[in-house]
């Protein structure tokens, strides 16, 4: 997707998104120092990107997964319907090849780990401009070593005796969780307290071994429950 006049080759303009302002600005300093790569703009949240006119001026958007408010799997899904027509680079502290799977199912090109972004952050950019895909070494290995199928056998076993586990309200709380449910929303279909939704959702992260809602809503899809 590089952009050409003339003779000359312009910049990849890229846009960023993390909640993290250390991180944003270290990622911004890291890009600006090499060549080819214009960062145009920051966003800390993925309400802000969606309000961005300029996102559909961009070439690449780095997006965290894990953000406060719209997560980064929602932000990307919002904006692809806004017809944006730009690539995007999901960022993200995790190297879940189910969520790789489900950021590349939504038709992002890239899937970069934080603890390699200093060293492959650039040829993501770069590669992914071009139209080809990029996944970060740690998960090119943990993504071969997968084919032989053992990796995928194991972690439905797991997850299915993780949710053997839950109780009968918890699998309730968990499926409006995943169909995006405040949880003022699910105590009042569930007609419970405000305060119990939030004990089952924490209850949830734990058992589950997720972060957020974004893994909660993962699990339930992969395990058919939504």
């Amino acid at each position: 997707m590089y952009r050409v006049n003339d003779m000359e080759v312009q910049p990849i303009r890229v846009m960023l998104i993390d909640d993290h302002a250390i991180l944003l600005d270290g990622i911004e300093m890291l890009l600006q120092s090499g060549q080819g790569i214009d960062v145009v703009g920051k966003h800390a949240s993925g309400e802000d990107l969606l309000a961005d006119e300029e996102v559909n001026t961009c070439d690449v958007i780095v997006l965290d997964i894990n953000l406060k408010g719209k997560d980064g799997i929602t932000t990307f899904s919002e904006l692809k319907a806004q017809d944006y027509s730009g690539e995007c680079i999901f960022l993200s502290s995790y190297n879940d090849l189910k969520l790789v799977n489900e950021a590349m199912k939504l038709g992002a090109k890239g899937y970069v780990t934080k603890s390699s972004a200093t060293d492959c952050l650039e040829m993501a950019i770069k590669q992914v401009a071009k139209g080809q895909k990029y996944y970060s070494p740690d998960l090119q290995e943990k993504i071969l070593t997968s084919f032989g199928g053992e990796t995928q056998k194991d972690d439905d076993q797991i997850e299915r005796g993780m949710l053997r586990q839950l109780t009968e309200r918890e699998v309730d709380v968990l499926k409006l969780i995943a169909q995006e449910y405040t949880s003022d929303e699910i105590a009042k279909k569930l007609y419970i307290a405000k305060s119990t939704v939030d004990t089952h959702r924490k209850n949830l992260i734990n058992k589950l071994q997720v972060k957020n809602a974004v893994g909660l809503g993962l699990f339930a899809e992969r395990n058919g429950l939504i």
